[in-house]
């Protein structure tokens, strides 16, 4: 076969990979079509329970941002759904929406979250690719445009309109009032604050941190929930981190290795206790948790553990199958 045919192949081939109906086949011939039917059903069951009011935005708030895209935004109505039901706050909220999704995501999450903010991929595209540009960050910018998890690194601070960021991934959920979280919130100081690791999942090591950026890196820094204050964030510190290109490589690890490395560079890494979890055991004991990040090999426990616990034991999930 010619060069050129392959080549026309694998142009197709990837057009067609980025089909939506593609994506959701594939996933369910890797889960199985029985389990993904089972788990769509749990999921959608979201669906059934009210509506949570938030207030506007304002620039004294503590400003509540997640991500979501096409294939999980149901999971992030569970995580947001569980944080608003526990914490008894109405922070303003801030939607992210990565990449292409269908008019159903947006007027579903309109509908569960008639005050928030949704910002679809195209719009911050615009606002935040004038931002980078403007700052002369084209390092940021291709990350950006390599890796959708950098939105959270470079779309959180820059369309934040609140004193405080609350970042919360589609993937976490509460399960009692998280006051640790609260107490935070409501006095950022100049601190990040993070979850805990397992491990250290960065895309650089302690020895080249302290090598080439003269960091000591802190260990075990997870992004799942996260607070800091608006201006914390550095664009020109990140812009600088990404000069090596191990720090740069476009994998689900980037923004949590410059947050890391931020955090670490100006000394202000504090974590949230064991109780907000972030384990890959199943089985764990959920009256005793606070909140879970189902993370990674986890993930399939957000759907076999963690939503069976909030419909069991929350009146508010609790909706007919």
């Amino acid at each position: 076969m010619s060069e050129s045919r392959v080549s026309l192949l694998d142009r197709i081939r990837r057009v067609i990979r980025g089909f939506p109906a593609y994506v959701a086949v594939r996933r369910w011939q890797r889960e199985g079509f029985l389990r993904a039917f089972r788990r769509d059903r749990l999921w959608r069951r979201i669906l059934a329970t009210p509506p949570v009011q938030t207030r506007p935005r304002s620039a004294t708030a503590v400003e509540v941002h997640t991500l979501c895209y096409r294939l999980d935004y149901l999971t992030a109505i569970w995580a947001l759904k569980s944080f608003y039901r526990n914490s008894g706050v109405d922070w303003p909220l801030v939607i992210h929406v990565s990449g292409a999704a269908k008019p159903l995501v947006f007027r579903r999450l309109r509908a569960h979250f008639p005050g928030a903010t949704i910002i679809a991929q195209q719009e911050a595209d615009e606002l935040v690719g004038r931002r980078l540009a403007d700052g002369g960050f084209v390092r940021l910018a291709a990350a950006r445009r390599a890796s959708p998890f950098m939105l959270k690194l470079t779309d959180y601070p820059v369309l934040c309109e609140g004193a405080t960021l609350l970042g919360i991934d589609s993937d976490v959920l509460f399960f009692a009032r998280p006051q640790e979280l609260l107490d935070r919130c409501a006095k950022p100081g100049s601190s990040y604050l993070f979850q805990r690791d397992p491990v250290s999942t960065y895309n650089i090591s302690a020895d080249i941190a302290q090598r080439e950026f003269g960091i000591a890196l802190a260990p075990r820094v997870n992004t799942g929930i996260m607070v800091y204050a608006r201006g914390l964030p550095d664009l020109e510190a990140f812009e600088r981190y990404l000069t090596d290109p191990g720090v740069a490589v476009a994998n689900g690890f980037i923004e949590q290795t410059l947050y890391a490395m931020h955090a670490s560079a100006v000394g202000s890494v504090a974590y949230l206790p064991d109780s907000y979890a972030l384990d890959l055991r199943a089985g764990l004991a959920y009256d005793s948790l606070v909140a879970r990040h189902y993370a990674g090999p986890s993930r399939p426990l957000l759907t076999a553990e963690g939503m069976p616990w909030l419909l069991r034991t929350e009146n508010a999930f609790a909706v007919p199958k």
